[in-house]
């Protein structure tokens, strides 16, 4: 059985943007570990993706990149319900200090909620709240 992995916004920005520093990492992660690993994301992250490709003048890979979330066997796309979503909220109420976003919360819960250990990802926030970053 694979081990799951939390995908965050900045792992899918560096797999699916060539011009990002930590393009070719990700996708020789991602070659050397397939078929070990079961990737998990969220809808939310899946929004956040979108919108930091548009931010970052890269809008021409929005399409590209949502063609690959949904035409994906392999990726769990989580929809947070109300537990997750409140679950977040206790934690962005405690620890604001921390500078986490309101996604990063939600990745946090669920990570917690299904024992997932490891992050796709270069934010370094993953590591700071306890877990594992394989591109930081």
């Amino acid at each position: 059985m694979a081990n799951e992995i939390l995908f965050d916004t900045s792992g899918f920005f560096a797999l699916i943007n060539e011009r990002d520093r930590m393009h070719n990492k990700a996708v020789a992660w991602i070659d050397a570990q397939r078929r070990r690993i079961r990737p998990v994301s969220t809808e939310w992250v899946v929004g956040e993706t979108c919108t930091l490709l548009v931010a970052r003048k890269r809008p021409h890979l929005v399409a590209r990149f949502l063609n690959y979330v949904e035409s994906s066997a392999a990726l769990l796309l989580v929809n947070p319900d109300d537990m997750l979503l409140r679950a977040a909220k206790a934690m962005i109420r405690q620890q604001a200090e921390q500078s986490y976003s309101f996604v990063d919360c939600i990745s946090f819960c669920l990570m917690k909620e299904r024992s997932i250990r490891n992050a796709f990802t270069t934010d370094s926030h993953y590591r700071k709240a306890g877990f594992s970053a394989v591109l930081v």
